[in-house]
């Protein structure tokens, strides 16, 4: 079966329904293995992998190297993602429409010194926004190294520049521009970024508000596969 579009989620990804009920396959990639799951015309891709490993060890370039493999031009990302902003609440659901990541850009290109431009596909995001009962917010998003969160005076000079803050998608989506593959992204924001509330961001909260969010995500994921394939 020829395939629309690849969607590739977080650790929450697991626990959808979406994804228990797919078949898998084992993709052997120049970067390594990826795990791809399959339900009607998407490819599914959880980008922590099997081990779950953290964000900055997340294996992008096989990630994406698998869905160039598999002949899909698209890839339709979920992010969990912190607010800069008061006026963005919890639960709110963005797309994405540029980033900043300015550390340990991560390429495929070895030898041959392409310079690309990237940019996340307005023809997507479009499409994201006509076809969900989730309202969307534009967003600008702020990549960080990660795995630990952002200090206080770190988030109050983001917030000057962007909506939210994540450890994942500027990675990803330079890695599917260099592969000339279409990305765009939806985000969920599953915290306050450290200092915009008055109670400090840990883990385990942080944790927890994923998993509040995770039947609206699977309904979205829902809608997003039938309008998208």
């Amino acid at each position: 079966m020829d395939r629309k579009i690849a969607i590739i989620g977080g650790s929450n990804l697991f626990e959808s329904e979406v994804v228990r009920q797919a078949q898998h396959e084992s993709i052997r990639t120049p970067y390594g293995p990826v795990t791809a799951y399959y339900t009607g015309k998407a490819m599914l891709i959880q980008r922590h992998g099997i081990q779950n490993d953290p964000p900055h060890k997340i294996n992008h370039k096989a990630n994406m190297s698998a869905v160039k493999m598999r002949n899909i031009g698209r890839v339709f990302a979920i992010n969990s993602v912190g607010s800069l902003k008061q006026e963005i609440a919890l639960g709110t659901c963005c797309i994405v429409r540029d980033f900043i990541s300015f550390y340990n850009i991560p390429t495929i290109d070895t030898d041959n010194r392409i310079h690309i431009t990237p940019a996340m596909s307005r023809e997507i995001s479009d499409k994201v926004s006509q076809c969900g009962s989730c309202e969307l917010t534009e967003v600008v998003y702020w990549q960080t190294t990660g795995p630990r969160f952002e200090t206080p005076a770190e988030i109050r000079m983001m917030a000057n520049f962007a909506d939210v803050v994540g450890m994942t998608l500027g990675s990803e989506a330079t890695i599917a521009c260099e592969l000339g593959l279409e990305y765009a992204s939806v985000c969920m924001v599953d915290n306050y970024a450290n200092g915009i509330a008055p109670n400090l961001l840990d883990f385990d909260a942080f944790n927890k508000l994923v998993e509040q969010n995770q039947v609206k995500m699977d309904n979205f994921l829902e809608e997003l596969l039938q309008c998208l394939c």
